[in-house]
């Protein structure tokens, strides 16, 4: 049987597109989709990741984090790192233990809109 789902691209509800977006930005992603048919969405995209942020009347910053940790692999968490401080986005870095003999490290974040972002190092 042929593969018939190929991909994710999950939509962010927002309160500031626009803060959402430039965030993002400083990271960057490119602006994959933009335009007047849906004034109220826009995709991102950063090689083979895309997601869409949209406006959403009603959402609150207060904890998006309930329903979603926004988690990214990355192939270099050093490079993240630099990337967060040139963009001046804060961030803490954790060092994960499941057990024994396995261990990565984390990068914790929060986006303008509220989300837990969150990196993780070898898995990209």
């Amino acid at each position: 049987m042929a593969v018939l789902f190929r991909r994710i691209i999950p939509i962010l509800f927002v309160s500031d597109l626009r803060a959402e977006r430039d965030f993002y930005l400083r990271l960057g992603f490119r602006v994959t989709y933009e335009g007047p048919e849906y004034p109220y969405f826009l995709a991102l995209g950063h090689g083979s990741v895309e997601f869409g942020i949209e406006w959403h009347e009603g959402f609150s910053t207060a904890g998006p984090d309930r329903v979603l940790t926004w988690q990214f692999g990355v192939s270099d968490l050093e490079q993240a790192k630099k990337l967060f401080d040139a963009a001046g986005v804060p961030y803490r870095e954790e060092l994960m233990m499941p057990s024994a003999d396995w261990q990565y490290r984390v990068l914790h974040a929060r986006t303008p809109n509220g989300y837990h972002l969150l990196l993780e190092e070898g898995s990209a």
